[in-house]
């Protein structure tokens, strides 16, 4: 006795000990648990302020910190330019019969000035040649054209004006490089597309397909909508070609540099440099996307059932009266039971049972997203869970005799959300979207048992509810839009009485359901620009 009094303490100073883990432990969990949603909540509450935060959309358009605007300048002749090219000295250029080609032009420069002048072959070549591109098949390209000539005033002039007066006239250009002046006609640049060279497709389809057998009823509704693998570099490409002229070249490789080398004349040039800039701006736009979908489901459901039972003890014939069957489920408790213990009516009873369930349910569904510019993404919250399909029960025969074994057969489900978007942001803030959404809810497996008593056998049936739509729609930045909801209502009872207008006093049942289902959908959207 005494140890195991000494032992006591012991026992109990050990189970406060673990308790004590037990509770440190626990702590821990909702330490971190806590730390988890105050992160998440961190995150998703600035992306949403971001998104639909009018006061937040027009800080973010103030920069705090010290910046440049506009692009770089040329330093001016005087600084960079000989002493003959620059505005404040005078030359006289006379040629017989006042009219002069562009390689005669460039010797009489170099003897007069001393500097020296170079011209590429491309400038001797006739001006039909880099006419629009307005046909895929090049126009053939003739020798060169010695026989272009120019007209020049005569007298004091400043050296760059004339240079600029013959170019215009000739359809070249000139520029100072290298020590010399250089008549051209094409030149080479190379472009940066801020894409990514990865092809990207869709598809989002929703509806039900004809099938069955012949002479069963079939129904086909669908909606699809589908893009190819889109090539972001190859998309540019066919559109910089009505920029080009019919001599010029454009050599864009799908490698992951996004670069685009294009030989043509400068004006040429500049159109596809500012084409570039206007699409580079397009395709670096950034989209955030707040999707929501908000479900409300109210169910109502009564049953109602009073059982008489009545036996009549007494008299030599035994009677007996039931009620019919009820309604009622095995989950419903007896309200009210009243039974006569004495008299003509001992062993009566009469059985009051009720059920009453309310239920409300509420789904807020929120995905926050960001992708760029036509650019689809997907997001998928999915749940996969299995079922019994089929039992089949085989005999086995042996030495000991006969036995069964049964064998089951599952089948797997796959239920969740599942969003699909492609946002279009135009210069205008306007963006166009496609979206595809379906929900699916897996409902409880009701069980189905078949087979006699001691040999039964049990099925699984599911039930699967679903919402979807695949449509394009046209969004305002900061602004919610309703772009799909569902509303359902259903009212049902069923009641059993031994006469159509007996009343349940006499015994029988009632049942009364009613269900509320109503589903938006909402979406906003919000454009960053890009660079």
């Amino acid at each position: 006795m005494v140890k195991i009094r000494g032992a006591c303490p012991l026992l109990l100073v050990a189970l406060v000990t673990s308790g004590c883990g037990q509770l440190d432990a626990m702590r821990r969990i909702d330490a971190d648990a806590a730390r988890a949603a105050d992160n998440i909540a961190a995150a998703r509450i600035p992306f949403q302020q971001a998104v639909a935060g009018e006061r937040e959309r027009v800080r973010a358009q103030e920069v705090g910190r010290p910046w440049l605007a506009g692009r770089p300048q040329p330093l001016s002749r005087e600084v960079t330019l000989p002493e003959a090219l620059r505005a404040s000295v005078e030359t006289a250029l006379m040629f017989p019969g006042g009219r002069v080609d562009l390689s005669t032009l460039g010797e009489q420069i170099a003897l007069a000035t001393g500097i020296q002048v170079r011209v590429r072959p491309e400038a001797l070549l006739p001006q039909e040649a880099f006419l629009p591109r307005l046909a895929l098949a090049q126009a053939a390209v003739a020798g060169p054209a010695a026989a272009a000539q120019v007209s020049l005033p005569t007298g004091l002039h400043p050296l760059p004006r004339l240079l600029d007066m013959a170019a215009n006239r000739l359809g070249v250009h000139w520029k100072y490089e290298a020590g010399a002046i250089v008549f051209f006609r094409t030149d080479t640049r190379v472009f940066n597309v801020r894409a990514l060279t990865l092809k990207a497709s869709a598809a989002a389809s929703l509806g039900r397909a004809a099938g069955g057998s012949a002479g069963a009823f079939e129904s086909t509704s669908s909606t699809r909508i589908e893009s190819g693998g889109s090539d972001a570099l190859g998309a540019v490409k066919a559109k910089l070609e009505p920029f080009l002229t019919r001599a010029g070249t454009l050599v864009a490789n799908g490698d992951a540099s996004g670069l685009i080398v294009v030989t043509d004349t400068p004006e040429a040039l500049d159109r596809v440099a500012a084409f570039l800039e206007r699409e580079n701006k397009a395709l670096t736009r950034r989209v955030r996307l707040m999707f929501e979908e908000i479900e409300l489901v109210a169910r109502n459901q009564t049953e109602q059932g009073i059982d008489w039972n009545l036996i009549y003890r007494r008299t030599r014939d035994a009677a007996q009266a039931g009620s019919p069957a009820s309604l009622v489920s095995d989950a419903a408790g007896s309200g009210l039971g009243l039974s006569i213990a004495g008299g003509r009516w001992d062993g009566s009873a009469v059985v009051l049972k009720a059920l009453s369930e309310i239920a409300t349910i509420t789904r807020h569904t929120t995905v926050p997203l960001q992708t760029l510019n036509r650019r689809p993404v997907t997001h998928a919250v999915r749940t996969t869970f299995t079922y019994i399909d089929q039992v089949q029960v085989t005999t086995v025969a042996s030495s000991a005799g006969t036995s069964t074994a049964p064998s089951v057969t599952q089948k797997e489900e796959t239920v969740g959300s599942f969003l699909t978007v492609i946002p279009d942001a135009q210069d205008d803030g306007q963006i166009l979207l496609t979206i595809a959404y379906d929900n699916t809810v897996a409902q409880p497996l009701k069980t189905l048992t078949f087979g006699a008593s001691g040999n039964q056998v049990q099925l699984q049936q599911k039930t699967v509810d679903g919402m979807g739509t695949v449509q394009q729609v046209e969004l305002r930045p900061g602004q919610p839009v309703l772009v799909s909801g569902f509303e359902r209502s259903q009212d049902q009872y069923d009641k059993r009485r031994l006469d159509e207008g007996a009343s349940m006093l006499l015994g029988g049942s009632g049942k009364t359901a009613r269900e509320r289902r109503n589903t938006v959908v909402l979406i906003t959207a919000q454009v960053e620009e890009g660079f």
